[in-house]
Order: C-alpha cells, then sequence, then structure tokens
C-alpha cells in the first residue's frame, strides 16, 4: 500500500469516528431532554397532589332531580287539547218537549214552551240542526232514541239532547206516566261509531226525587227571591246509574239526586232559562262548557224557591275542551 492510500484510510476512519461520536452526542442530549421533562412532569404531578383535598358535598335527594334536569315538555297541539267544531251543522239538536200529563195524576207542565223556544233559538245559533217531538209516551221517547243513534253523524261533530218532562230519580217520565231511565237515554248514542270521540250532550229538565232542599243561612248574605204562586214542580223513585261509562259524554240535570226542580209557568224552567241565558253569554266569548255550567249552578243555587233551594248537577266524561261556537247575534 502507498503513502497516499494510507493517507485517505486515515481520513475515512477519522471521518466515521466523528460521525460516531455526534451521533452519541444527540443520543446523550435527547437522554438528557427527557429526563429532565419526566422530572418537570413527574415534579407537577406531585404539587398537584399536595393540594388540599376537595371536601365531598352530601348527596341530594332524588327528589330534587327534576329541578336539575327538567323534564321534555311534551308539545300538546290544539287538536288534542280541544274537540273539533267546524262542520257546518255542527249536529243535531233533539228536543223532547212533555206538556200534556192529562191522563195521569201529574199536572201539565206550564211554561215548557218558553223552555222549548229558547232552547231551540240558542242551539240554532250554534249551528245545531233542531227538530223538535213534542209529548211523548215512554215507547216513544225509547223510539226517537234509537232513530237519532242509528242516524249517521259521520259529517258532524256533536249530538246535543234535551228533555222537558217530569222526572224521578235517574229517570224521566213520559206524558203516560212510565219511566225512561237516563243511562238509556244515553246508551244507544255510546253504541253510535259514527259519533265516537264526539262529544253528546244532554240537558234534563226533570225532578229526581220528592224532597225539597232546604237553604242555610249565610252572614251578610242577600237572597235571591221569585213571583210567590208562580212555580211549579217538575217531581212526580228507582235509583239508576244516570251517567255512561263511555268517554265523551256530558248531562246536564236541573236537580241533584233525590231532589225537586222548579219551573215558572210563563218564564219556563230555572235551570233551562239560565242554561240559555249562559250560553248565550259565554259561548261568543269562546268559554267552554264546563265554566259555563259552573256558572249555571252558581246563578240557580243562588236563589229562592217558595222558600227552598234548587242545586243543578253536571256529571260528565269528556276528555277534551268543549267550545261550542256560536253566530253573533246583533
Amino acid at each position: 500500500m502507498d503513502e497516499t492510500e494510507t493517507v485517505s484510510n486515515h481520513k475515512t476512519s477519522q471521518a466515521t469516528k466523528k460521525g460516531k461520536t455526534s451521533d452519541e452526542l444527540k443520543r446523550k442530549k435527547a437522554v438528557r431532554r427527557n429526563s429532565q421533562g419526566a422530572k418537570e412532569n413527574q415534579h407537577k404531578c406531585v404539587q398537584k397532589t399536595n393540594l388540599p383535598k376537595r371536601k365531598r358535598e352530601p348527596l341530594q335527594s332524588t327528589s330534587n332531580i327534576s329541578d336539575h334536569y327538567p323534564k321534555k315538555k311534551h308539545a300538546v297541539t290544539k287538536q288534542e287539547e280541544f274537540y273539533s267544531m267546524s262542520h257546518r251543522p255542527l249536529g243535531y239538536c233533539l228536543i223532547i218537549n212533555n206538556y200534556n200529563f192529562g191522563s195521569t195524576s201529574l199536572g201539565n207542565r206550564k211554561g215548557t214552551e218558553k223552555d222549548k223556544d229558547d232552547l231551540t233559538r240558542v242551539f240554532e245559533n250554534m249551528f245545531f240542526k233542531v227538530e223538535v217531538r213534542d209529548d211523548l209516551e215512554e215507547k216513544d221517547i225509547r223510539n226517537v232514541i234509537k232513530e237519532f243513534a242509528e242516524r249517521d253523524h259521520s259529517q258532524m261533530d256533536a249530538f246535543v239532547c234535551c228533555v222537558l218532562s217530569h222526572g224521578e230519580k235517574g229517570s224521566v217520565l213520559g206524558i203516560d206516566g212510565n219511566q225512561v231511565p237516563i243511562c238509556e237515554l244515553t246508551q244507544p248514542f255510546a253504541e253510535c261509531l259514527t259519533l265516537a270521540c264526539k262529544p253528546k250532550l244532554f240537558f234534563i229538565q226533570a225532578c229526581q226525587g220528592n224532597k225539597a232542599q232546604q237553604g242555610l243561612w249565610m252572614a251578610d248574605g242577600h237572597e235571591s227571591t221569585t213571583e210567590e204562586g208562580t212555580i211549579e214542580e217538575d217531581s212526580h223513585t228507582a235509583a239508576l246509574q244516570s251517567i255512561p261509562k263511555s268517554a265523551d259524554f256530558l248531562i246536564g240535570i236541573a236537580s241533584v239526586e233525590h231532589c225537586k226542580s222548579y219551573r215558572h209557568v210563563k218564564n219556563g224552567s230555572i235551570f233551562i232559562q239560565e242554561l240559555c241565558k249562559q250560553l248565550e253569554d259565554g259561548c261568543p266569548r269562546n268559554k267552554d262548557i264546563n265554566s259555563i255550567l259552573t256558572k249555571v249552578n252558581r246563578a240557580v243555587s243562588s236563589q229562592t224557591f217558595q222558600r227552598f233551594k234548587q242545586m243543578p248537577e253536571v256529571r260528565y266524561t269528556l276528555t277534551k275542551t268543549l267550545v261550542l261556537p256560536m253566530k253573533h247575534v246583533s
């Protein structure tokens, strides 16, 4: 080997050694940096662990969870809350008006013509198709109820039946003096498919017994009176269930069970006249039927008839709010 090759090999060996030395220095520096970083992180962790412990708060009762996590409200649509009242005519209104009880020991029902006329006017203004049947015997009442229950109500939104007659507990009377239980007036309509989920309203002007309701003295009260000698009773007693188990019924009765209701021989019955008045006042202002009948109860019960009181009764299985429309009559 000559001198030139020796020098070259020597330089190459030195360069290799320098390269190895440089790589080793880089690795050592990297190890030192990693070691310092680990120590710093460890120091920080130690500092965190030396922080004062957070005080554990007592567990809260689950009854308060709703305050922190409010329940999601269900968006209730107007269709779910209110009965639809959009069809015209709105429905049938059957008025059974029994006046002539001459073949029985019961007297003729003077003043019932005023009730019939006022009910006809009010329900026609509420877009009902009104049909009046006068002086029906017990079998005729059953037949007309069956007739209306078998009609097609698919293009209508409601049904109304008003019975003006003498009565006993849980029943109304035909002009022959025979009873028709109120539940047998309502039951055929519970089975009417075209009235399913639609309100079926019954207003009964008839006594529900022979007892006269006594009033109670109230401090600083005012007593409402009517003309003595012009008030008659609609009474004539089998206990029968008078509210159907089916949904969407409402029954307004002139008096509670066992008690009499009163009728003016010229101005009509106390209950029907107040009903017509409150319907004409409340319906144009979009008052619901329950609010209207509550006012009827209050107005009737505040009066005194032949020193006695009358308390109407409302029973219902309505599943929605019922607001009946009415024409704006000038």
